[in-house]
């Protein structure tokens, strides 16, 4: 391998090292209430093409439901007469598990790492209870294809 290319190359993992949250979070977020009904996440889902809503409760961030959760839902309905997709609440979908949640500092490596390790598509991004988006996969996705031009033009 030539020099210039290892120059480059190690020029790119230098800027995936350095890269934060900040830089690749999406900042417009959609919200839900906790006590909405499923259906209204569903609604905000597709009309926005976003993997996941904020759930809110008391005006604090309380969790994320996902598009995935959704089609679990819709799936479980199926096999199971007592549920009903459209009187779900958020809060009843969402159960008790925590908020998947990062300061805005947070390096893009860990942010990676982190949504492997716990099968996340979407993490909200929160600095002093401040809302400040959310970053999904796909977000990452578009990052890297915009700073690697190689991915873009198929050439190194």
């Amino acid at each position: 391998m030539d020099e210039q290319l290892k120059e480059k190359i190690f020029n790119r993992t230098r800027q995936m090292l350095d890269a934060n949250v900040e830089q690749v979070m999406t900042r417009r977020v959609t919200t839900c209430d906790f006590n909405d009904p499923s259906a209204a996440a569903a609604r905000m889902i597709l009309e926005h093409g976003f993997l996941g809503v904020l759930v809110m409760k008391d005006g604090r961030p309380a969790g994320m439901v996902t598009a995935f959760d959704l089609l679990r839902l819709g799936y479980e309905e199926v096999f199971d007469p007592n549920r009903d997709y459209l009187k779900t609440t958020l809060g009843q979908l969402m159960g008790d598990r925590p908020l998947p949640s990062i300061p805005s500092t947070t390096r893009l490596w860990e942010l990676l790492n982190l949504m492997v390790e716990q099968n996340l598509r979407t993490v909200a991004v929160i600095d002093d209870e401040l809302i400040r988006g959310v970053v999904s996969m796909v977000d990452l996705v578009k990052w890297y294809r915009n700073t690697h031009e190689e991915i873009r033009t198929g050439r190194l």
